[in-house]
């Protein structure tokens, strides 16, 4: 009768030795894709992010309402002339009137300011009144748009097709178009170029 042959101890340490690598390479492969899925949601996560920030600012800002000051503010965008439209602003930092919607608490004409604090982009908002008062926006409501913010400037054309400034103070009538220039966490964003409708019914 034939005797069975066994495996020797070389096959054996070879077979052991190509299932290890065998292993190996599969939780390799296993933990690549996990981070190949990790880095696609934190992309995903961050171009939505872009996507609606920029729609919120681009729907309130296009939404500027046309309306008047008669006062002075106390602030550092005043120009002390105590007349003018109230939309107002540096290359930093934006002061408007526009609709709000979000819920059963907002509605109706809000002032509202968009500025960068330190590395966040935030947005403010009170209750419109006609009459002026000196804003406490850190007291009112607000909201972190955007976070590790590194650059932040703000552009004014007073004309279609015509030179951008860098503030809009002391005029009494809105700017045609703004523009925004956002670069956070290493990217730039799509730069925001955006008419405003309420310029068309600037008062004369």
């Amino acid at each position: 009768m034939k005797r069975t042959r066994g495996f020797t101890l070389l096959e054996m340490v070879v077979a052991l030795t190509l299932l290890t690598m065998i292993t190996l390479a599969t939780v390799a492969a296993m933990r690549t894709f996990g981070n190949t899925r990790a880095a696609l949601d934190e992309v995903s996560w961050r171009v939505e992010n872009v996507r609606s920030v920029s729609e919120f600012l681009r729907a309130r800002i296009a939404a500027a309402m046309p309306v008047q000051r008669v006062g002075e503010f106390d602030d550092d965008l005043d120009d002390e002339s105590g007349y003018g439209a109230y939309l107002r602003g540096s290359d930093t930092q934006l002061i408007w009137v526009a609709p709000l919607l979000g819920g059963a608490r907002l509605g109706g004409a809000y002032v509202m300011r968009l500025a960068q604090v330190e590395d966040r982009l935030e947005l403010h908002w009170h209750p419109y009144l006609r009459e002026v008062e000196a804003l406490e926006w850190q007291a009112g409501e607000g909201r972190v748009l955007v976070e590790q913010l590194e650059e932040f400037s703000i552009g004014y054309r007073a004309i279609h097709h015509g030179e951008w400034t860098d503030q809009w103070i002391g005029n009494q009538r809105l700017p045609v178009t703004l523009r925004l220039d956002i670069r956070s966490a290493g990217r730039h964003w799509p730069e925001l170029v955006i008419p405003l409708s309420g310029a068309e019914l600037n008062l004369r």
